[in-house]
C-alpha cells in the first residue's frame, strides 16, 4: 500500500506538470533548469518553439539507474565549472575566445582563450636598435618599434646640425653639428668676400684703395689713401701765394695774377747826405736826409742779442745793440729730412723772429696695418702662439698678430716595440714605424726577443722518456742546445716491441726480424 500511494502520488505531479506546458507558459531559462535535464538548450537560441518538461529521477529506491551529475544516488546536483568539463570560464582581453560552448543547461564556457597572432614580438624577434611596445599578452607583444634614441630626421636635425650614428625606420640616433660649422668667421679689415654654408667667412675683401688709379697731377699729389694711391693734386702753388702789399705799386705778379714784387720806393732815388759824424735821419729807403751834430749817441739799453761797440756820432764808440742772429727749426711733427716718407708734407723753417728760410718735411701716408694671412689680432693661444708683425701695404710694421702654435712631431714607437734594432743576443720577429700622436709616422721600431733553440731547430732539454738515443750538444746564439736522432741500427727496439719507423740519416736502414718482431723502413 506505501508504495501504491507514493506511485499515484508521482503520476499525478507529472500529469500536473505536462498540462501546464500546454497553455503556452513562459519557456524556462537555461538558468533555472536542473542539472539533470534530459536536452540541452536548443542550438536556435529561440525558447518559443519547443517546451521541455524537466523529469526528476525516482527515490532512493531507484539506485539501479545510477546517478547523473552527482554522488548522491538520491539524485542531488553538483554545481560544474567551464574547467570541469576541458574549457575556460573567462576571456580577459586581449586574448580572444575560440568560440563559446554550453556543456551544462546554464554553464556558457569558452572553447579556448588565446592570444591573437598580433601578438608575435618578444626579445628573440625585437632586440639590438628596437625595443618592445604596444599591448602584451602571455609575455609578448604587439608592436616592435625603434628604441626612444632614434628621435632625429630632416625636421629636427637641419640647418648646422647633420644626421648621424645609426638609423632605424628612417630615423637616426645622432645629431651633430657639420664639420664646417665649427670654423670660426674670419675677421675682415675690408669686408667678408665669401662665406661656407654654415654662413661662416672663410675669405676676406682686399683693401679697395688698392683698385684706385693713381692721380695724375701738375704741381703735385696733395694726398695719399690707405694703399698709398694719389687721391688729390695740389693746386697751383701760385694760386695760394700772399699778395705782396705794395706802398708804391706793384712790379710784377706769378701766374695767378697775384702780387710778387712791388715797385720801388721813391725815396730810394734821393742821394745820400755826407756827414762827417754820421747821419743823423734817413728816409724810408736808408738814404741819409740829415747829418749827425758832434753831439754824441748815448747807450743803446734794453738789447736783445746783447750789446757791442759801435760809432757814438761824432768820432767816439758807444754801446749798441748787437744785430739779431736768426734761429731757424721745424715745427713740431716735422723734420729736415724726406728720407724714406711715401708722401711727405712740407713747411718751412721759422725763425722766433718771425722770418722763415729752408723747408722741412713730415709723412703725409696713413698707415692702415693688417695681418697676415692665417694670422688674427686676437690671442687665444697664451704664450704658445706664433706671432707676426702687422703690416702696412707700404712696408711698415706695427702691432702683432696671433695664430695657433707649430706641432712639433713628437714619434714613438707602439707598446712592445723598441726604438734600437735588434742585439746579437736577441730574435728580430717585426718591424713597425714610429707614430706621432697627429697620427704622422717616420722612423723604425723593433720588436725583439731572446734566442731560443726552436729557432734553430734544436731541443732545449733531453726527453728521457722519448725514443731517442743518440743526442748532440750545440751552441745556438749562447744557448745550449740539443739535436736528438733515432738509433736506426738496426732496429729501434724499446718497451719489448719493434718500432716500424726508423730514421733516414742512416745509409742502410734495416728491413727485417729482430727478436721474433718484423722491423720495416717507412
Amino acid at each position: 500500500m506505501k508504495y501504491l500511494n507514493f506511485i499515484c502520488y508521482s503520476l499525478l505531479l507529472m500529469l500536473l506538470f505536462n498540462t501546464s506546458s500546454l497553455y503556452a507558459a513562459p519557456p524556462l531559462d537555461h538558468t533555472t533548469h536542473t542539472p539533470l535535464s534530459l536536452m540541452p538548450e536548443p542550438l536556435s537560441g529561440s525558447h518559443d518553439t519547443l517546451s521541455l518538461a524537466a523529469t526528476w529521477w525516482l527515490p532512493d529506491w531507484q539506485g539501479s539507474q545510477g546517478s547523473r551529475g552527482s554522488d548522491d544516488i538520491g539524485g542531488g546536483d553538483v554545481e560544474g565549472e567551464c574547467e570541469t568539463y576541458g574549457f575556460v570560464t573567462e576571456c580577459p582581453p586581449p586574448k580572444t575566445s575560440g568560440g563559446l560552448t554550453y556543456p551544462l543547461s546554464g554553464l556558457t564556457c569558452h572553447k579556448s582563450c588565446s592570444c591573437s597572432e598580433d601578438f608575435k614580438y618578444n626579445s628573440s624577434n625585437c632586440s639590438g636598435n628596437y625595443k618592445l611596445s604596444g599591448s602584451s599578452c602571455d609575455g609578448k607583444y604587439s608592436a616592435c618599434v625603434c628604441k626612444d634614441e632614434f628621435r632625429y630626421d630632416s625636421s629636427n636635425c637641419n640647418g648646422e646640425n647633420k644626421l648621424g650614428g645609426e638609423i632605424c625606420n628612417g630615423k637616426y640616433n645622432s645629431c651633430t653639428l657639420r664639420p664646417e660649422c665649427t670654423v670660426s668667421s674670419k675677421d675682415c679689415t675690408y669686408g667678408c668676400a665669401e662665406y661656407n654654408s654654415c654662413d661662416r667667412c672663410i675669405s676676406c675683401n682686399g683693401n679697395p684703395d688698392c683698385d684706385v688709379s693713381d692721380k695724375s697731377c701738375t704741381y703735385g699729389c696733395a694726398s695719399y689713401n690707405s694703399c698709398s694711391k694719389c687721391t688729390s693734386c695740389k693746386d697751383n702753388p701760385d694760386c695760394s701765394a700772399t699778395a705782396v702789399s705794395c706802398d708804391y705799386g706793384c712790379a710784377s705778379t706769378n701766374s695767378c695774377g697775384i702780387c710778387t714784387f712791388c715797385s720801388g720806393n721813391p725815396d730810394c732815388d734821393v742821394a745820400d747826405k755826407s756827414c762827417d759824424y754820421g747821419c743823423a735821419s734817413t728816409n724810408s729807403c736808408g738814404k741819409c736826409t740829415e747829418c749827425k751834430s758832434c753831439t754824441p749817441y748815448s747807450d743803446e739799453t734794453g738789447c736783445t742779442d746783447g750789446t757791442e761797440s759801435c760809432s757814438d756820432g761824432c768820432g767816439g764808440t758807444r754801446l749798441c745793440c748787437k744785430d739779431h742772429t736768426h734761429s731757424y727749426s721745424c715745427p713740431s711733427g716735422y723734420s729736415t729730412s724726406n728720407a724714406g716718407m711715401i708722401s711727405p708734407i712740407t713747411a718751412d723753417k721759422v725763425c722766433s723772429c718771425g722770418a722763415t728760410s729752408g723747408t722741412c718735411y713730415k709723412e703725409g701716408h696713413s698707415h692702415s696695418y693688417s695681418c697676415p694671412s692665417g694670422y688674427s689680432s686676437s690671442n687665444s693661444w697664451g704664450s704658445s702662439a706664433q706671432t707676426a708683425s702687422k703690416t702696412c701695404s707700404c712696408g711698415a710694421a706695427s702691432g702683432t698678430c696671433y695664430k695657433a702654435p707649430a706641432h712639433t712631431h713628437s714619434y714613438s714607437c707602439p707598446s712592445g716595440y723598441q726604438e734600437s734594432s735588434c742585439s746579437s743576443s736577441q730574435k728580430n720577429i717585426g718591424t713597425t714605424s714610429k707614430v706621432c700622436s697627429c697620427g704622422e709616422r717616420s722612423g723604425t721600431c723593433y720588436k725583439c726577443r731572446a734566442w731560443t733553440c726552436q729557432d734553430g731547430g734544436y731541443s732545449s732539454t733531453v726527453d728521457a722518456s722519448s725514443n731517442y738515443l743518440t743526442c748532440n750538444r750545440e751552441n745556438f746564439h749562447g744557448l745550449t742546445c740539443y739535436k736528438c736522432y733515432k738509433n736506426c741500427s738496426p732496429c729501434n727496439i724499446y718497451t719489448g716491441r719493434c718500432y716500424d719507423t726508423c730514421c733516414s740519416l742512416y745509409p742502410n736502414p734495416f728491413d727485417g726480424k729482430v727478436d721474433g718482431l718484423t722491423c720495416s723502413v717507412r
